[in-house]
Parts: structure tokens; sequence; C-alpha cells
């Protein structure tokens, strides 16, 4: 079905904001007052906004949002790259077209832009996975990153021809995000979906599409590159340094169960991710005991007695 400005864009966008328990929103220009009247049920979670210097500069996206999105436990991205229009909600559905979450956009307001959103609910794993690939290669606007960015804005004079430029890169702080761990139970669990894509649940699809998209891992590896690839890309990311430098740093080169999950907890951001982490954190754990020892034969774990699981460092 097709939704139309002029007659129920909004409307309908607002629809399938409420009749959804999470959304992820994706919008090159975005201004605050036409997102606090789609996002009445709260229900918006994480956005992907483009702010670029030129937009904030404009006014075609307010910089208000981050302030909007911290009273309202939102995760704030920023890609220069985007241009999409889409809702998506974190599983087989999304309400997209060519509206920007604007007056003029999606709102309808005044001399409304022309705008056309259309609703699909069957997206298979290419579809989840180019979302998670957007989000996996976004970054986190922090506090650091947002002031930069409001004193760049405030220190631009228009009119002006050259807006300073802010690349999107990943920064140590995105490394270091809970979207960051994998999500997928074992190393081989992910290689036989990455070998039966099509046959996935809808579970299953977020997981393994963040993962691929977490370690950028190429189509069609035999197994043996697959492990190879994913061995060096994993051992490779700042949160698996710094998490195997801290156990092999203890003073019996071991963690417990509790000790990893608290260390966890005091070296990561919360945002939404694959899983609920915040109901099965012992899923957490697990997964990264599983991955490490896995990919990394100077790790292993096991659980001694009836104490809970303790992963070691013993190099050979």
């Amino acid at each position: 079905m097709l939704h139309k400005s002029g007659i129920d864009l909004e409307s309908s966008s607002i629809q399938f904001i409420e009749k959804n328990k999470t959304i992820t929103l994706f919008s090159a220009y975005l201004k605050l007052a036409e997102l606090k009247s789609i996002n009445q049920s709260k229900k918006i979670n994480r956005i992907i906004v483009r702010w670029e210097i030129r937009d904030l500069c404009l006014k075609v996206s307010d910089i208000e949002l981050y302030n909007y999105c911290l009273d309202n436990n939102i995760t704030l991205y920023r890609n220069t790259r985007i241009h999409l229009k889409a809702f998506w909600n974190n599983s087989l559905d999304v309400f997209f077209g060519s509206a920007n979450v604007t007056g003029r956009g999606l709102g309808e307001k005044g001399k409304f832009n022309y705008e056309l959103n259309g609703t699909t609910n069957n997206l298979g794993y290419e579809d989840i996975a180019y979302f998670n690939e957007i989000i996996i290669n976004s970054e986190y606007v922090t506090t650091t990153l947002f002031e930069k960015i409001k004193t760049l804005v405030n220190q631009t004079e228009l009119p002006t021809i050259e807006y300073p430029q802010i690349e999107t890169k990943r920064n140590i702080a995105d490394y270091f995000l809970l979207s960051n761990l994998p999500m997928t139970e074992s190393v081989e669990e992910l290689y036989e979906a990455y070998c039966n894509l099509d046959n996935l649940g809808v579970n299953e699809i977020n997981y393994v599409s963040h993962d691929i998209a977490l370690y950028n891992i190429p189509k069609e590896l035999d197994e043996s590159r697959f492990h190879n690839y994913l061995k060096e890309t994993f051992n490779s990311h700042p949160f698996i340094i710094k998490l195997k430098n801290h156990i092999k740093s203890s003073p019996r080169q071991s963690l417990n169960y509790g000790g990893v999950l608290r260390w966890i907890q005091d070296n990561t951001t919360t945002v939404p991710t694959p899983r609920a982490w915040e109901i099965k954190q012992d899923i957490i754990v697990n997964i990264l005991y599983t991955w490490i020892c896995a990919l990394d034969d100077n790790f292993k774990w096991d659980i001694p007695g009836s104490r809970s699981q303790v992963i070691y460092y013993k190099p050979i």
C-alpha cells in the first residue's frame, strides 16, 4: 500500500510506529517538532540522521535533537552518507519512502513536498543486513562529539560557500557499545547460518546479519577462510583486546562470570541490540567465553567444581 503526502502520509507513519514495540528511524533531515508529533507513543529508540554541518547551519535538521534523545532514551547516530528515509521495526517490517522527518516532508505542513512512502512486511536477510551495515558504520553521538559539532555550527557564519566537514568515522566509543558484541551463540552457529542465509528465522536473521556486518565478513568464504578471517577481525576489535588484556592482567590470569559481567557493565554503553541483553545478561558472558576461546587458543574456560564459569589465559 502507498501512503501519500496531503492524504495519509503522517497518520500512516504514526500508525506504523504505534503498532510496533521498537522503531529504528533513518532520516537524512530531521526536525524536532515533527519527531515529537509522530513519536508520542515513545516507540522510537534509535535514530540515524545525516547531521552534516551544512544541514545544521541551514536548519534543515535540528541540533536540539540531541537533548531530546537524551531525555527519551533514544540512541543517536550520525552518518553523513545517509539519504534514505525509513522506519524499521527491527524485525521484518519497514515503512519507507522519500519523506524526511520534517514538517514539509512527512508532516505535510504548509506547502508540503510531494512525497510517497510504502510498507513492506517481508524483509529478507539482505534487507536486514543492509540496515545493520549502516548502523555498524555510523558514528555514535557522544557528548564530546555533540559539543564539537555544536561549536562548529556556532562558529560558522551565514551566508557561506564552504562548510566544515566532519567525515563519518567510527571512534573508540563506538567499539564499546553493546551492539559491538557478537550476537550469535557460537562461531560454528554463525558459519552454519552464513551458509544457509535463505533459511533463517527472523531472530536468526537479526543475529547473523548483525555479526556479519560487525566483522565485515565477505560472501562465499569456505569454512577455513571464514574462520581465519573472523579470527583476525574479532581479535583485533578494541573491545576484545581490552577484555583479554584485563583477563591476562588479573592476579590469576582468569575471571569468573561475575567479574566478566561487571567489567562489561563498566566498559560498555547500552544501546539497542538484536538481543535483549538487559533480560538475558548471562548470554553476553556465555557468547564471549565461547567466541574468545574458539578464536584464540591461549584462552580456555570451564566450570571449576560447583562455581560459575571461569575464563583463563593459558598461553600455549
